[in-house]
């Protein structure tokens, strides 16, 4: 099963105490928060994306974890668990990523990401995918200083 809900790390994020744990129903609004503030979705809908995230909970494939520090949610990412046609085993694509503006640059979106590689590791799950929006060029430049590695466009579509 996916979803490990004890699954707690305590790190260390330049001088500052995270506790990384699977995201909680009492952590939604924090997330809500960050999706709307720090990733820019104004016209994100809460109930709409609490009821997502309420599917996701369910759903052995999604996990969404945060990072608290002083009581509070300063960041959180989102994944999904896949199988591709070209690959052997599972991979992991980052479907949602953000951390408090105020707290950015202080090492917890480097320890998120640490928590859901090792998460992968634990699982013989090797390769990872992240799709930044173009404009978001302080992102690229943390994902690269992270190891990851620009391969690909990636195409969007509404009907």
């Amino acid at each position: 099963m996916f979803h490990v809900k004890q699954y707690i790390v305590r790190r260390e994020a330049r001088h500052m105490n995270l506790t990384i744990r699977e995201a909680r129903p009492e952590d939604y609004i924090s997330i809500y928060e960050l999706i709307k503030n720090e990733l820019g979705y104004q016209q994100l809908d809460y109930d709409k994306l609490l009821a997502r995230l309420e599917i996701m909970e369910q759903d052995d494939k999604h996990l969404t974890v945060v990072a608290i520090t002083g009581g509070s949610v300063a960041g959180f990412v989102g994944f999904l668990r896949g199988i591709a046609y070209n690959i052997d085993g599972e991979w992991i694509t980052i479907i949602a990523f953000a951390v408090l503006e105020e707290l950015q640059n202080k090492g917890i979106g480097s320890q998120l990401l640490k928590w859901v590689e090792d998460y992968a590791l634990d699982r013989n799950i090797r390769v990872f995918e992240v799709s930044s929006n173009m404009r978001r060029l302080d992102a690229h430049a943390f994902y690269e200083k992270n190891g990851y590695t620009r391969t690909s466009y990636s195409f969007k579509k509404t009907l």
